[in-house]
């Protein structure tokens, strides 16, 4: 067994994402929309509000398509079996493929913080320090691990690369509704709705943006779950590949 067999299935699965111009145009499409939207609109009237929620969505969606190919593809192209014939256990595929999910989504989250700053200090949306926007990375850093391993597990679960895309488009709409609905309806952040994922990014990252200070406890508390949520995913993947009516897709 080689040691090092998920850092090659890494490499390849993110050379490969990287490759595909297309797929990367349109995970990162909500990636600079979200703040593009919140500038134009500073013109009338302002709606920081509208940060968080894009940046949540920019989480799930940055990777989608390679989470869509790495499983869903794989068996629709008839390289999945082969590729667990070789020399690579079922969970060095799986954590090789994640990482490369994650890699790309934590890409996906800074492209839009950067746009972030753009648009805040280019337009008359508001004053957001340097520091909020990198509290904000670390608040949404975990959720992409989360997001990765679900949207992996979904894939993996799927019988067909059509069949996997209508699952997480569904699972995109989550992090869209709390983080629009999160800005109409505010709540006080307590330690329940902190520990729920993506709720409790959401509750911090508002407060981000209106200029509240951010509480640590919450922070960790929302991290360690978010990111056991996601190694509970892996795990969940590497044992579905052990079974043939998933590698086959029957």
């Amino acid at each position: 067994m080689r040691q090092d067999a998920w850092m090659i299935v890494f490499r390849k699965e993110l050379v490969d994402a990287l490759r595909d111009r297309r797929s990367l145009l349109l995970a990162f499409l909500f990636c600079w929309l979200g703040p593009l939207l919140a500038a134009v609109l500073s013109y009338t009237v302002p709606q920081p509000g509208l940060l968080p929620a894009f940046l949540l969505v920019a989480a799930f969606t940055a990777a989608m398509p390679l989470a869509i190919d790495s499983m869903a593809g794989e068996r629709e192209r008839g390289s999945l079996e082969p590729l667990l014939l070789n020399a690579v256990p079922p969970a060095e595929l799986v954590v090789g493929k994640w990482l490369a999910i994650v890699a790309l989504s934590l890409a996906g989250v800074v492209f839009n913080l950067v746009c972030t700053a753009i648009a805040v200090y280019a337009t008359p949306l508001g004053n957001l320090p340097a520091a909020s926007l990198l509290w904000m990375c670390a608040t949404v850093a975990p959720l992409c691990i989360l997001a990765s391993g679900l949207q992996l597990l979904i894939s993996t679960f799927a019988r067909s690369h059509k069949e996997a895309n209508s699952y997480l488009s569904f699972l995109t709409l989550v992090p869209m509704l709390i983080g629009i609905l999160g800005e109409f309806f505010p709540g006080r952040l307590w330690w329940l709705s902190a520990i729920i994922p993506v709720l409790g990014q959401q509750r911090m990252l508002s407060g981000l943006v209106h200029g509240h200070a951010l509480h640590l406890p919450w922070l960790l508390a929302a991290g360690v779950c978010s990111i056991l949520g996601g190694l509970i995913a892996v795990a969940a993947n590497a044992r579905l590949l052990r079974s043939e009516k998933v590698v086959f897709g029957r």
